[in-house]
């Protein structure tokens, strides 16, 4: 009985070593202690106290701790990365405190930038188009917004095999964003990860080591953050896994989706946020694709075979929110689908459009669907949305569209000679976008259909002669067409977004089809 007893009180004496917090702090406005702020290790969730404190037992599986910025407050920069988070040591106990500083935020403007595949390369001259047509137009959009303006970069800042061919890496990244005028917060993109990693390590390890680099510079892979009322959770939807030996070196390979640790950790962060609480998932890959247009006239989608992971975990944890906003990037071109009536999934076109690459003589930056490259502004007044896409070097308000007049497009672009027909690319279009063409005072009867752009597949040609298969055209569902009656009567094209705006243009006819086509 004694010797029960003993080993009794060791294992409580053991056990109370254990729940010992290793990881303590404080967070604070001016001074004073800011209550029921969120704070994580990535995996534990907990809230600080009356008193602004917050105390864990962590394993520390991640390296650092984060505040979950609540609504009302800011941080300080670091140049671009906000302040948020901490790194932990091997210390017995670490002390990591955050300042808070307060900020009248319920109406903001966000900046959501993807893509931008930086790497240093003298052939494609990736630099010299970022801050030709990128950098310059969204510092000037940024500095000109009133009121509280924050970044969002949905992943792909860097390309991953030019980390170590022209030594271009995530801290070239930030030297060269030096000049960009807001914090951004980000994600990792599958290019933002180490892509050799030793052989002999267990695939199991691969994530964990390939995403070392962007933890050590950037910051967390996954966290939150409030903006007003408005919730956002950033996560990295990216595991690496061990790939296949190829010319002596085994890169990595991809699956999309959360690891386990994230997904734990994303349940709890959720079970913070009330379900009325407009929510905004910030991630790389989207979860949903188009497939076509349906028999009844009206795009299809569905979640692609390396999409269906990522969607089966997702999903089912935002269903009980009633406004669920996707971000995300990947795909370098426009994909808005609403998933349900309350879940709306965003993919932006890319701001270097083909990672820079369709780079020919007038340096056309123009994506797989046609789109140019650029970036959205995001609006947030209260908990209500407004956006608008804004190309690279254009003005938004008159460059939402572009129109062909299949008559002068060759065959081999998708013209139809002869027929009179007109196709119109409405890039950042959604269900709830309308368009309207009128010829000498009459509507014309649109037709939405599932097209490629022919823009895109006359400049992929000329800059990549020598590459017929390579970032071929994409067939996507914004694209409409129209038949006129005559090959030169002009027509009035209107198109009006989601939120009331209008963009016209009037198509004189016959249009000349070349690279200069607007």
């Amino acid at each position: 009985m004694k010797k029960l007893l003993l080993l009794t009180a060791l294992c409580a004496a053991w056990c109370a070593q254990a729940q010992k917090p290793n990881i303590v702090g404080r967070v604070t406005c001016k001074g004073k202690p800011v209550a029921g702020v969120v704070v994580s290790d990535g995996e534990l969730v907990v809230r600080t106290d009356s008193d602004g404190r917050y105390a864990m037992s962590s394993s520390k599986p991640c390296g650092y701790v984060f505040m979950s910025i609540p609504g009302g407050y800011e941080t300080a920069a670091d140049g671009l990365i906000p302040r948020f988070f901490g790194y932990t040591t091997h210390c017995d106990l670490d002390v990591i405190d955050f300042q808070l500083e307060k900020r009248s935020n319920d109406n903001f403007t966000l900046f959501v930038s993807t893509d931008t595949h930086l790497r240093g390369d003298p052939e494609e001259l990736d630099l010299p188009q970022f801050r030709k047509w990128y950098l310059p137009d969204i510092s000037h959009e940024i500095e000109r917004t009133k009121g509280p303006v924050y970044s969002l970069h949905l992943g792909d800042m860097t390309t991953d095999i030019m980390w170590h061919k022209n030594d271009f890496a995530l801290r070239k990244y930030l030297d060269v964003m030096k000049t960009y005028p807001s914090p951004v917060f980000h994600v990792p993109g599958n290019h933002d990860n180490e892509r050799f990693v030793d052989p002999a390590v267990p695939d199991a390890q691969w994530d964990s080591i390939a995403q070392r680099p962007y933890r050590q510079i950037i910051g967390p892979n996954y966290y939150s953050f409030n903006l007003g009322k408005v919730h956002f959770v950033m996560l990295d939807n990216t595991v690496v896994r061990k790939g296949a030996l190829k010319n002596g070196r085994r890169p990595s390979r991809n699956d999309y989706r959360l690891d386990e640790r994230q997904l734990r950790w994303l349940v709890r962060d959720l079970e913070t946020v009330g379900s009325g609480t407009p929510l905004v998932v910030c991630m790389h890959v989207p979860v949903a694709d188009w497939t076509g247009i349906g028999s009844d006239g009206t795009p299809e989608f569905s979640a692609r075979e390396n999409q269906r992971a990522l969607h089966d975990q997702i999903m089912p944890l935002l269903a009980k929110f009633d406004d669920v906003r996707l971000l995300t990037g990947h795909n370098h071109r426009f994909i808005n689908i609403p998933l349900t009536d309350r879940i709306f999934q965003h993919t932006l076109v890319s701001a270097s459009a083909v990672s820079w690459k369709i780079n020919g003589p007038e340096s056309r930056l123009v994506s797989e669907d046609g789109s140019p490259g650029g970036y959205l502004i995001l609006r947030y007044r209260g908990g209500r949305a407004d956006w608008q896409f804004k190309p690279n070097g254009y003005r938004a308000d008159r460059n939402q569209f572009r129109v062909y007049d299949l008559n002068r497009v060759p065959g081999e672009f998708g013209g139809q000679p002869g027929s009179n027909r007109c196709l119109i690319n409405v890039y950042n279009w959604d269900e709830r976008w309308t368009v309207r063409v009128r010829e000498k005072g009459r509507d014309l009867k649109v037709e939405q259909v599932w097209a490629k752009d022919p823009l895109y597949i006359l400049i992929r040609r000329d800059a990549l002669p020598t590459r017929p298969t390579a970032f071929r055209a994409v067939a996507n569902p914004h694209m409409f067409s129209v038949e006129a009656s005559a090959p030169d009567t002009p027509l009035e094209v209107t198109v009006t977004d989601r939120f009331g705006r209008k963009y016209r243009q009037t198509v004189e006819r016959p249009k000349q089809f070349d690279w200069r086509t607007e």
